[in-house]
Order: structure tokens, then C-alpha cells, then sequence
């Protein structure tokens, strides 16, 4: 019997490449597998199996689990509640967005802390742990490796608070024959990183790269391993960051920190809308504000749409933070059953701050600043608009309009254009307009 040591696929004879994955003298010899008696699971084997009864286990709460406070209290509400003992996280995130920067944070906040390194020095570690550990509190301890058995041993005596793997791509683990960050190297290191925090209680955070088609270390093979998957978002050139759950068996998967990076390290935000919203600049055309839910968290972002007359025979589409086949769908509809002349024109979109306007309810923002630019007119900074274009041009409605609602209400908004509906959210101080199709908005753009 052979396997791949890429793919674990089986074969029954040698050949130079594996016709499962197509790797080249990946095909190991293994021992074959021994027969199982009377063609049986277990062979008839008379072994005892200890079972626990469920019902003996508290169930209040968290069942009487301590959890493990970050530090920082937005992370510990996604992680609902902090880190349970005995789990195993992946922290994903691209190279440079800040992973090392906050599990060192949440390091010098647990104490008691192994740092397991295989990428970074001793030196280049406690520089960082220097910068960030301004009171001088923080109690980490370091190992330089990338040998799985070193950092399982040193796990398995010391038996610290936590222990933080950066990262799983240079971990080895000696049972598999091939380099590190090999897909079955990093399958091999998580089943055993798991095993281990489940039988000595210890949480381990290990950290993943993104590689270069958004996946987190190699083709989505560690989710299925682990506890908790949350991720760090952002742009490296921007000063915020979005750090979301998107597994957790000890919690839930709606919660987001929006975290902003400073000298100090990654410090959570309070009023992350006031924050997109404050280097907002003078009335121009093209400008509107929308609301976006990420998770249960309603932020306030600003829309930009800019529009030149095109040189060229074949019109130019742009967008940052929108996804440009929405985008081509939207200048569709404007054209058809508006008549605006898109086909005439560049249109160049933009969502202030980095972030990405995914979800259908910026739809009627983009519309209204592409025809605020086209006609060269300026919407008051005090309108909001949310809600999803359909193909006719019919204004649908969103979830969580009162969540929205009362985020713009506390942001100082006085008008907003909203999706008409039978049960409408009321508001204290601000006027709604309630709106069936964008043309009835556009035309009060272009007058």
C-alpha cells in the first residue's frame, strides 16, 4: 500500500506522480492495514469502553468553565465570553495585518503564557513584548522551533495558562515526510495540537496565513479542525481592523471587534461609525452615507462615486470595497430603467475606510451617489440611505432597519430614505422616507 503524503490518497502499487492531486514522488510505502476479524469493527475484542453520563455534567452556564480573559473586552464578547480551556483557535489573518501584534496582547493579558515561535527569534519577540508590555507585567516564556514533538513536550511539562503557535505553516511534525506548510504537515500538527489541549486543558491559539487565494493555509484545511476560527480584516495600510468568529462551538458567530491599530497595539473602538464618519469633507457630489451590519453591529460608511466622460469606446468600471459584478448590475438598471446615460461615462466607486459594502442594503446608497455625480448635485451630509435595488427598480427591504435606524438617530442624522414597509420603525428625531423604487429618488437628484 502507498499514500500521498499531499492528499493521503491511497494506491495499491508505486507510480511517480499520485493521480489524486497530482503531486510529483509524494506516493509513501505504508504498512497495510491489518485484517479485521469476522469482517467486524474491533474484531470481537472484549474491551471495556468508560462512558459519562451527560446529565451528571452541570449544564448552567458555561457548565463551570473558567474562561480566559484576552485583555480586551470585544474580543472576549465574540469569542463569547473569552477562551475556554482545553480549545484550539485559529487565528487567520494576511501576513502583516496584525496577528502576532494581538496574540502578544492577549499573552501579557493571561500570563503564564508559552509563545512558540518558529518564524521570529528570542530577540525579535521580546521587542515586540517590550513595546506593548508598558507596565511591565506580562509573563511569557519562549521557545525557537519548528519541531512538533519540541513544542509538544514543553506544552505537555510546563502546562502553561496558554499557549500561542506562530505559526502553523513552520511546524514539522516528525511522522510526516514532507516540507513544512505541506497541507498534510499542517493537517498532521492541528489533529495533534488538538489531541493535546484536550487532554491536558491547556487553549492553544495557532496562527494561520492567508495564502494568495484568500484561503487560510492551504485549500480551507484547518476550519474543520478546530475549536473557534476567528480572522483579522482589514486594509495594512489603514488604521482599523475587523476581527470576526466565523466558527465557535463555544459561542456565537455574529459577534465583530473592530479594533484600531496604534503604537500601543490594536485598542478597541467604541464608536467605529463616528470614527469613519469624522474626516467626512465638505457637501460635494457623489457622496452618500449608508448603513452596513457586520454581525449585530450597525456601522455608518460613507459611499463615494465618481463619473468622467469616457475617452474610450468601452466605459471604465471601478470599484474599492464593492463587488464590481454588483456594481455592473446597478449601472445596468440605472441605464434601463432610469435612462441615465451610464454608458457614456467612467464610474469610479469607493466605500471610505476600507471596508466592503457586501451586503444588498448599500445598493440604494451606490445608485444615489452614481446619479449625484452624473447630474452634478450635492444630497445634504444629514440623509442616510439603505435598502436593496431589484432589477425593475423596486426599493426591497433589509434586515435589522431598526438597528440601523437607531445608529444613524445617534450619529445626528435627520432624514433617511428607507425601503417602504408594513411594520415601519419609529424614530425620536429623524424624518423616514419610506420609498417603493429609485426613480422617484433619482428624480429628485437630478431637479
Amino acid at each position: 500500500m502507498f499514500i500521498c503524503s499531499e492528499c493521503k490518497a491511497r494506491a495499491q502499487k508505486w507510480s511517480g506522480k499520485c493521480l489524486s492531486c497530482s503531486a510529483w514522488s509524494s506516493l509513501v510505502e505504508a504498512p497495510d492495514e491489518p485484517k479485521k476479524k469476522n469482517g467486524r469493527i474491533g474484531g470481537g475484542s472484549n474491551a471495556a469502553t468508560e462512558t459519562i453520563a451527560l446529565k451528571s455534567i452541570s449544564l448552567t452556564g458555561d457548565g463551570g468553565v473558567k474562561r480566559l480573559h484576552t485583555g480586551i473586552a470585544s474580543i472576549d464578547e465574540a469569542l463569547g465570553g473569552g477562551i475556554v480551556p482545553g480549545s484550539l483557535i485559529l487565528l487567520a489573518g494576511e501576513p502583516g495585518i496584525g496577528k502576532s501584534t494581538l496574540v502578544m496582547q492577549i499573552a501579557i493579558a493571561a500570563g503564564g503564557v508559552l509563545y512558540i515561535s518558529g518564524e521570529e527569534s528570542a530577540q525579535q519577540v521580546g521587542m515586540r513584548l517590550k513595546r506593548l508590555d508598558t507596565k511591565n507585567t506580562g509573563d511569557v516564556q519562549f521557545i525557537g522551533t519548528t519541531d512538533y514533538e519540541t513544542a509538544h513536550n514543553a506544552i505537555k511539562s510546563s502546562r502553561p495558562r496558554l499557549a500561542i503557535v506562530d505559526s502553523i505553516q513552520t511546524m514539522r511534525h516528525p511522522d510526516v515526510p514532507s516540507e513544512p506548510g505541506n497541507v498534510a504537515q499542517i493537517r498532521a500538527v492541528a489533529n495533534s495540537l488538538m489531541e493535546l489541549a484536550n487532554q491536558s486543558g491547556v487553549p492553544i491559539i495557532i496562527i494561520g496565513h492567508v495564502t494568495k487565494d484568500g484561503s487560510v493555509a492551504g485549500p480551507k484545511t484547518l476550519e474543520h479542525l478546530v475549536d473557534v476560527v476567528i480572522a483579522i480584516e482589514g486594509e495594512r495600510s489603514d488604521r482599523l481592523r475587523f476581527l470576526r468568529c466565523f466558527k465557535n462551538r463555544f459561542g456565537p458567530t455574529d459577534e465583530v471587534a473592530v479594533l484600531e491599530m496604534l503604537e500601543t497595539g490594536l485598542q478597541p473602538v467604541a464608536d467605529p461609525s463616528g470614527l469613519l464618519l469624522e474626516e467626512r469633507s465638505l457637501p460635494v457630489p457623489g457622496s452618500v452615507v449608508t448603513c452596513l451590519m457586520d454581525g449585530n453591529r450597525p456601522i455608518l460608511v460613507e459611499i463615494q462615486a465618481l463619473t468622467t466622460r469616457t475617452t474610450f469606446g468601452f466605459p471604465q468600471r471601478r470599484a474599492q470595497g464593492v463587488d464590481n459584478a454588483r456594481l455592473q448590475i446597478l449601472l445596468a438598471v440605472l441605464g434601463r430603467r432610469m435612462g441615465l446615460p451610464v454608458d457614456q461615462f467612467d464610474v469610479f466607486v469607493n466605500v471610505v475606510g476600507g471596508l466592503s459594502a457586501d451586503e444588498p442594503a448599500a445598493d440604494l446608497a451606490i445608485c444615489m451617489a452614481i446619479a449625484s455625480s452624473l447630474a452634478d448635485k450635492t444630497i445634504p451630509q444629514t440623509v442616510i440611505a439603505f435598502g436593496e435595488v431589484g432589477l425593475s427598480g423596486e426599493i426591497r427591504r433589509v434586515k435589522n432597519m431598526d438597528k440601523r435606524l437607531k445608529e444613524a438617530e445617534r450619529q445626528g442624522f435627520k432624514f433617511a430614505l428607507v425601503p417602504a414597509a408594513k411594520n415601519f420603525p419609529t424614530t425620536k428625531t429623524m424624518k423616514l422616507a419610506p420609498i417603493g423604487d429609485i426613480k422617484s429618488v433619482l428624480e429628485k437628484i437630478e431637479k
